[in-house]
């Protein structure tokens, strides 16, 4: 199953690199702006702003990564079922889905860091059970709450079988982040920090859309097998 997940990953991933890049990739660019904006602020630089400044910072940066989100989903599930449509449909229809996808969002975090507080581990669980809902609410148009009332329903009994396929995936893509960014981060930081943070976030960019990709298989899958273990 793993091994299968990254096969489609790999292979979805490079043969419409190009394509994420056009939709996806000037959100990130966005944020990078974003940064730069706050970072020109007397102080934020030292990381002594005032907390307002931060959390304006933070809360921008959180709606065009959920953005990014829905037009990842979007354009993954359009390449998978062969159909295409214009750049430009691509930022209506995310928009036109984008309060659906912060709901979800809220009600996901909420019940995660809930869980977080009770020592972890059901917070972890919380959110393998919870990780389809955004993209069932944007692929199958369903409403905030359906989404994530089925979403709970399909990972029925399967909760830590999810966790363990989502370690698998994100543990290798921190240990090549870490290798990478710390590599860099020793020549530019100290010449140069906004040169660092835009590697930074390209390369925010590439992991994200892996682990959209390899989440959306394991939707598939789960699909697939509907009462079978995935």
């Amino acid at each position: 199953m793993i091994l299968e997940g990254f096969k489609f990953t790999n292979s979805l991933f490079l043969d419409n690199f190009t394509k994420f890049f056009i939709v996806i990739f000037p959100i990130y660019v966005i944020q990078f702006l974003v940064y730069l904006a706050f970072g020109s602020v007397p102080g934020n630089e030292f990381g002594t702003s005032s907390s307002s400044t931060n959390i304006a910072q933070q809360f921008l940066s959180n709606l065009l990564t959920l953005y990014s989100y829905a037009l990842a989903i979007l354009l993954i599930d359009d390449i998978f079922k062969e159909k295409s449509r214009s750049v430009s449909n691509y930022f209506y229809q995310a928009l036109y889905f984008f309060p659906k996808i912060i709901g979800i969002g809220l009600i996901t975090g909420i019940l995660v860091v809930f869980g977080l507080l009770l020592f972890i581990l059901p917070g972890l669980y919380i959110s393998a059970r919870l990780m389809f809902a955004p993209y069932i609410g944007l692929m199958e148009n369903r409403p905030i709450l359906d989404s994530v009332k089925k979403a709970y329903e399909i990972t029925e009994g399967k909760g830590w079988k999810l966790i363990g396929y989502v370690v698998a995936v994100i543990f290798p893509i921190i240990i090549i982040l870490i290798t990478i960014l710390t590599g860099f981060a020793v020549f530019l930081i100290p010449e140069n920090i906004n040169a660092y943070m835009a590697i930074a976030y390209l390369f925010s960019f590439l992991s994200f859309i892996y682990l959209s990709i390899y989440i959306y298989r394991l939707l598939i899958d789960l699909n697939k097998t509907e009462d079978e273990s995935i």
